[in-house]
């Protein structure tokens, strides 16, 4: 195969974008998959969207349906969010639906878009994970098995976690390789409140405070480490980095 794209999937892009601006997924991650601590690339992506509520089961319709989906993709195939075994993998537009399942007084628009989708979109296109949780008025004292009732407000800040992995860690006669002392990764913590919109009130980068400023162009750029996406050469049946 020559000249693939090793850019993030438009299609787990667009699912990305729509639980970030929608509001109504209390937690999205999107990052990186890998095959192991010695592979030194990911090998796909990653989505994790967590709903805190209980009525989305009888939304559905069902009795066992899980307020968490897992959703991959890899170069050359389009994302699949596993729900069970025995079950079909829900596709793109399965899960844009169980995105767009309202809470329980959501009038169906967008709750809270805080305008922040473009930047983590941009950061994971440079090699970031990116993990955004809403906070709610009864998060910090209701346990996830809360009543849906209780957990239904209106988002009154954001925390956010940007995790950059080195991937050569593990790869010897490399600068980043362990033995020079090069760390293992690089977490950033941003938080907001006043959502929509509201200001940056504060961030810190491995322990140590740093202006939103500083952190905001930090993810802007290629994170430490980056490297692309490899692919499955099914001819070869290898990863190609």
């Amino acid at each position: 195969m020559t000249d693939i794209d090793r850019t993030i999937p438009a299609s787990l892009v667009e699912l990305a974008q729509r639980a970030l601006r929608s509001g109504r997924i209390d937690e999205v991650f999107l990052g990186f998959e890998g095959l192991g601590a010695d592979f030194p690339a990911p090998i796909g992506w990653i989505v994790h969207l967590n709903r805190v509520e209980t009525t989305l089961a009888a939304q559905l319709g069902i009795s066992d349906v899980n307020n968490h989906l897992v959703v991959t993709s890899q170069i050359g195939s389009e994302p699949r969010a596993f729900v069970g075994i025995d079950r079909p993998m829900m596709d793109a537009e399965a899960i844009t639906a169980w995105i767009d399942l309202p809470r329980p007084t959501d009038s169906g628009e967008p709750i809270a878009d805080l305008g922040d989708t473009e930047t983590l979109i941009t950061a994971v296109r440079n090699g970031w994970s990116v993990q955004r949780e809403l906070r709610r008025a009864d998060h910090m004292i209701m346990s996830r098995h809360a009543p849906a009732e209780m957990c239904d407000r209106l988002p009154l800040g954001a925390s956010y976690q940007l995790h950059a992995l080195n991937n050569f860690y593990n790869v010897k006669d490399t600068p980043s390789h362990r033995s020079t002392g090069a760390p293992v990764s690089r977490t950033i913590f941003l938080r907001r409140d006043a959502v929509p919109a509201g200001p940056w009130l504060s961030a810190m980068a491995e322990g140590t405070r740093i202006s939103p400023e500083s952190a905001i162009s930090e993810i802007s750029v290629r994170a430490p480490w980056y490297a692309d996406v490899a692919y499955f050469d099914e001819d070869t049946e290898t990863w190609i980095l």
